[in-house]
C-alpha cells in the first residue's frame, strides 16, 4: 500500500498527527511510494527521511505561531513563508535526503503557463528537493508575488490541479478534511452532500467551512493540538479497521510470503497481533508531542488578559493525554 497525504496549509499539523500514529502502530506502510502536494508533500518527506516527528510537529507549530503574532496575520510584510519553510527544511533534511526519497517521494506541482499537474518522483541534489516542495507549497499572493523555478520552469501549489496524488489503486488518502478519504475527520453530521475540489473529496459542512478557513490563517495553538490529536485518532480507526497494526513477526511473514502463499504463512489469529491490537486501543499522543503543545500554549497565554484562558488550554492537554473524543466547542474556538 502507498500512501498520499493532502495539501493543506497550516492544517498540516493534522497529518503530525497522522504520522505520529503511523511510525509508531504501522511502520510498514511508511516503506512503499508516499506522494503530496504542498504541506502533505512536506509530510510525505519527513516520513520518508525518517525525520522527528517532534521536530516535525514543533516546526509546524513555530511557523503557525509566528504567524499569529504579525500584525496583518500570516500576510503581514514580515512574514514570510517561503523562508521559513527553506530555513527550516535545510536544517532538518540529511545531505542525502535526495537519495532516500528518489523514486519513493511523488510531489505535486502545477504548471503556472498551462495549469497542468506534474508529478516530480526524482531528484539530482538536496537542493533540487528543495526547490520542488518549495514550489509545491507556493500559494500566489500569499507565498510571494513571483512563483519559483524548479528546472526552469515557474510552478505553484500543487493543490490548484491534484491535492491529493494517487500513486495507485492502492493508495490509502489523508486528508484533514471530513470527506471520502480513507483516513480523515468523520464529523457527527448528517451531510450527504460532497464536493471534489483537485483531487480532494469534501462534505459540505459547518466544520469543513471552518477548517478551509484556517488553511491560511492558523487558530489558537489549543485549536492545533485538537487537529493533531485527531490525525492521530483517525489514523488509528484507520488501521484497526482494517487490521493494519501486526506484531513483527507477521510483519516478516506478510512482506515474504503473503503475496505467493498468504493463507499457510499469515496467521490471521496471532495473539502478537490481537495483543498489540489491543494495546493501540487505549494508546495516547506521545507526551513528548503533547510537551510541544504545552509550550506553546504556556507561551501564547503569558500576558495579563491571556490569562484568562489558560484553564482552556489545560483542557485541551486533558484531552490530548486521553482517548476520549476532542469537545467540539474546543475544536471550532478560533
Amino acid at each position: 500500500m502507498n500512501l498520499s497525504f493532502a495539501g493543506c496549509g497550516f492544517l498540516g499539523i493534522y497529518h503530525a498527527g497522522v504520522a505520529v500514529c503511523l511510525r509508531e502502530y504501522a511502520p510498514h506502510l511508511l516503506l512503499n511510494k508516499i506522494s503530496g502536494a504542498s504541506a502533505g508533500a512536506i509530510a510525505a518527506c519527513s516520513l520518508l527521511c525518517d525525520l522527528p516527528l517532534v521536530d516535525m510537529t514543533s516546526d509546524v507549530l513555530r511557523i503557525a505561531l509566528d504567524a499569529r503574532s504579525c500584525s496583518l496575520g500570516p500576510f503581514s510584510p514580515s512574514f514570510n513563508i517561503q523562508d521559513m519553510l527553506l530555513k527550516n527544511l535545510e536544517k532538518v533534511l540529511p545531505e542525502d535526503a535526495h537519495l532516500k526519497v528518489n523514486g519513493r517521494l511523488h510531489i505535486s506541482l502545477t504548471r503556472v503557463h498551462d495549469g497542468k499537474n506534474v508529478i516530480i518522483s526524482e531528484f539530482e541534489s538536496k537542493e533540487d528537493l528543495l526547490q520542488a516542495l518549495l514550489a509545491s507549497a507556493f500559494v500566489p499572493m500569499f507565498s510571494g508575488i513571483l512563483p519559483p523555478k524548479f528546472r526552469g520552469v515557474r510552478y505553484i501549489d500543487g493543490g490548484f490541479s491534484d491535492n491529493l496524488p494517487a500513486i495507485d489503486e492502492n493508495t490509502i488518502t489523508v486528508s484533514p478534511f471530513c470527506g471520502e478519504s480513507d483516513i480523515c475527520p468523520r464529523d457527527d453530521s448528517s451531510q450527504l452532500f460532497h464536493i471534489n475540489v483537485a483531487n480532494t473529496s469534501i462534505e459540505l459542512s459547518r466544520h469543513n467551512i471552518y477548517r478551509i478557513a484556517r488553511i491560511l490563517f492558523p487558530p489558537k495553538p489549543e485549536v492545533l493540538a485538537s487537529m493533531c490529536k485527531q490525525g492521530f485518532d483517525d489514523a488509528l480507526r484507520f488501521l484497526h479497521r482494517n487490521n493494519l497494526i501486526n506484531c513483527d513477526r507477521c510483519l516478516a511473514v506478510q512482506s515474504t510470503f503473503v503475496i505467493s502463499k498468504p493463507e499457510e504463512d499469515y496467521d490471521l489469529e496471532c495473539h502478537d497481533c490481537k495483543k498489540q491490537q489491543e494495546e493501540a486501543l487505549l494508546s495516547n499522543m506521545p507526551e513528548r508531542v503533547v510537551t510541544i503543545f504545552q509550550e506553546a500554549i504556556d507561551s501564547a497565554n503569558n500576558g495579563i488578559i491571556d490569562w484568562l484562558f489558560k484553564r482552556k488550554g489545560r483542557k485541551v492537554l486533558s484531552a490530548l493525554s486521553s482517548s476520549n473524543k476532542v469537545p467540539e466547542k474546543i475544536i471550532f474556538t478560533s
